[in-house]
């Protein structure tokens, strides 16, 4: 069952409270009773020393009387007083001595309640629980002795007690409501963005406004506004894809259409034969491109999920400069490479030779017949460095910058490359943590200079940015 925040606030709060007012309603219970019973004490002794002093001399005086009239078992007496709701019945004894018993209540047994003097008592009168106290006057004659059943102790102490609880059980749902409306009002923040994201249309990515969300709320709110930025540059990628390859497809795809009417209109055969080679190359060349923009577009999502491994830069360059050197041959170039030991660098293999492959054919197809490619492997404290130094154009330095931008060509010698390679490239330099830099060879051409990790703890850096993804 799914609650929502609001009730779910107000259970727990609910609980914590109730927990919190049983333990302190037991405290309560149990301190309440043990002051009472204090208290009852304190009037046991109050109630016997009063009777003592009130009764010694006046009950000395009418022994002495009915002494003489030959009455002396009149002073037994019993007496009956009118009791209030919370007063105690207390029960006294008047003694002459230890033996003689002078006056007594009504509630009160024949024989002696305690034998203890000065002193608070427990004990069971007629099976009956009794609290009782006993006290002598200075002369050591006249002993006055106080007590209570504990039915009537127990009775008031219980009514004093839940009286007290009662009071703050009744305060629950008042609390309760209370609680519901402060939540609410809490919350009102949080329901007003679900209700403004909810009421946006799909291409609303403007980021939510900070003003008035609680602090708690405004890692939520970031988190949705970095969302949105995020979408915003996916959606702004995705146009710019879509109108760039209907922009770049156009030319060979109408090429393609022109030599198909110029082979299908031919009126021999070699000439059919040239406009269908011709359209064979233009179909080539766009599918290179729809290949390159694919790769381009995977590379954003693989991003996130990538996961590095140990890859020797040296021998991934060899088997990509092998793969392009029938490229080479055909504008006779001068192709060599330069790497004598293992590269092992930090990363992925299948992008990394993509990046090496784009940066060896790029150099290819800006080189003229007849020029010079030379690539170097070496290694720098914590990098290996892969260098690419061509005889070809170069690129000035105002446009070293804007040739990592998609379909930008940054050399007009060939009119093979497609514009995207070094865009490639750049997006798998940011994906490694490298760097690359464009700089004029000693061949007069462009040098390309790129700085890769090399290995580390690879599985401490894969959880550091599993962690950082998630």
């Amino acid at each position: 069952m799914n609650l929502s925040i609001r009730k779910r606030l107000l259970l727990l709060l609910l609980l914590a409270i109730m927990m919190a007012w049983l333990v302190a309603a037991v405290r309560s219970y149990f301190s309440t009773r043990e002051e009472v019973e204090q208290l009852f004490d304190a009037q046991l002794a109050q109630s016997a020393r009063a009777l003592l002093t009130l009764t010694t001399h006046e009950l000395h005086e009418q022994l002495a009387y009915l002494a003489q009239q030959n009455q002396p078992d009149k002073a037994n007496e019993q007496i009956t007083l009118l009791e209030h709701k919370y007063e105690q019945q207390i029960a006294f004894q008047i003694w002459l001595g230890t033996e003689r018993l002078v006056v007594r209540s009504a509630n009160a047994p024949r024989l002696p309640m305690t034998r203890f003097v000065n002193a608070f008592e427990t004990r069971y009168i007629d099976g009956h629980k009794w609290r009782v106290f006993a006290l002598w006057d200075d002369l050591q004659a006249t002993q006055v002795q106080v007590g209570e059943e504990y039915t009537r102790r127990d009775q008031i102490s219980n009514d004093i007690a839940l009286h007290t609880l009662m009071i703050i059980l009744v305060i629950l749902p008042i609390l309760a409501g209370l609680i519901w409306i402060s939540v609410g009002n809490a919350l009102a923040p949080l329901v007003k963005i679900a209700r403004d994201v909810g009421k946006r249309e799909f291409d609303n990515l403007q980021p939510i406004s900070t003003q008035g969300v609680p602090e708690e709320a405004r890692p939520l709110v970031a988190a949705l506004n970095g969302l949105f930025d995020r979408l915003a540059i996916a959606f702004d990628n995705i146009r710019r894809f879509t109108g760039d390859a209907a922009h770049e497809l156009r030319t060979p795809l109408a090429a393609l259409k022109t030599h198909a009417q110029v082979a299908y209109r031919s009126p021999t055969l070699a000439e059919a034969r040239t406009a269908i080679g011709a359209a064979i190359t233009g179909a080539d060349r766009a599918s290179h491109i729809v290949e390159q923009m694919l790769t381009l577009a995977r590379l954003d999502p693989e991003s996130q999920v990538i996961k590095f491994e140990e890859v020797d830069l040296g021998q991934l360059t060899e088997e990509q400069t092998a793969e392009l050197g029938s490229l080479a041959l055909e504008k006779n170039i001068d192709l060599s490479l330069q790497c004598n030991a293992q590269h092992l660098v930090r990363g992925k293999a299948a992008l990394l030779s993509i990046l090496s492959r784009n940066l060896i054919e790029n150099a290819v197809n800006c080189t003229p017949v007849g020029g010079r490619i030379e690539i170097q492997v070496t290694e720098q404290p914590g990098y290996a460095l892969l260098l690419v130094a061509d005889s070809g154009p170069g690129i000035p330095p105002e446009q070293r910058e804007k040739v990592f931008e998609r379909f930008y060509r940054g050399c007009k010698t060939d009119n093979k490359g497609t514009g995207l390679g070094l865009s490639i490239v750049k997006r798998i330099i940011e994906l490694h943590q490298a760097s690359i830099e464009l700089d004029r060879s000693e061949y007069g051409g462009l040098l390309v200079r790129v700085r890769l990790p090399t290995t580390d703890n690879i599985a401490s850096y894969n959880a550091s940015r599993e962690a950082e993804a998630s």
